[in-house]
């Protein structure tokens, strides 16, 4: 959704004097190299290409962050939780950056694998139909966390048909064992793929400003 997830929101957050970059990313299941670390390869890339020209665009490298939303999502919380695993062959010098965001934001984000909670399409995807434990484990990012996981913002709708509700409130008690700092905010009426436009007319249009609240306190 490069719109209603993407550019739509960079009038709301511009204004506020945040600088957003929209990427695309390569699907686990379209034949490459890097089969299901395909998605974190490009957000690792996307990050550490950004720190690189930090400066040449006017950008403080200790303070970028990544969003992500639905599948785009588990690619986000990815590069939070897997930032030093690598994902692809280095290139350049680039490639010896740091790719550990300052913060995440995650909306009406896939993150888990385990049975019951999964979103269906996605654990196809990343682990195929008979995965084992250790597979499932791998790719649920509840799973993945650790001390060092970036402060966390969660944002999904109860009625969500699609992701259910129940995978922010893993990953949330997950970083909060944890002590990382995170904030979840659940609204009762949005389903899924609300973006900006969708969520106007109910409570959960507060999003962006809730979101960029957080942020600030952050970095």
């Amino acid at each position: 959704m490069l719109d209603k997830e993407g550019s739509a929101l960079a009038p709301f957050f511009n204004a506020r004097g945040y600088t957003l970059f929209v990427m695309t990313y390569r699907l686990p299941g379209d034949g490459h190299a890097e089969g299901a670390n395909a998605p974190l390869a490009d957000v690792q890339r996307a990050m550490r290409t950004l720190k690189a020209r930090a400066h040449e665009w006017q950008l403080d490298p200790a303070r970028l962050g990544i969003m992500g939303f639905s599948a785009g999502g588990h690619a986000a919380a990815s590069l939070g939780t897997r930032y030093n695993e690598p994902a692809y062959p280095p290139q350049d010098a680039t490639d010896r950056i740091d790719a550990r965001p300052a913060f995440m934001a995650l909306v009406y984000p896939v993150i888990t694998m385990h049975n019951d909670i999964d979103h269906p399409g996605s654990r196809h995807e990343l682990v195929g139909d008979t995965p084992d434990e250790a597979l499932i484990r791998h790719y649920s990012l509840e799973d993945r966390t650790d001390s060092n996981t970036p402060p966390t913002f969660l944002l999904h709708a109860v009625d969500d048909p699609a992701v259910k509700v129940e995978n922010s409130m893993v990953m949330f008690s997950a970083l909060r064992r944890l002590g990382v700092p995170v904030e979840m905010h659940l609204f009762e009426q949005g389903a899924h793929g609300f973006g900006i436009r969708d969520a106007q007319g109910l409570p959960a249009a507060l999003w962006p400003e809730l979101m960029m609240n957080w942020i600030a306190t952050k970095v």
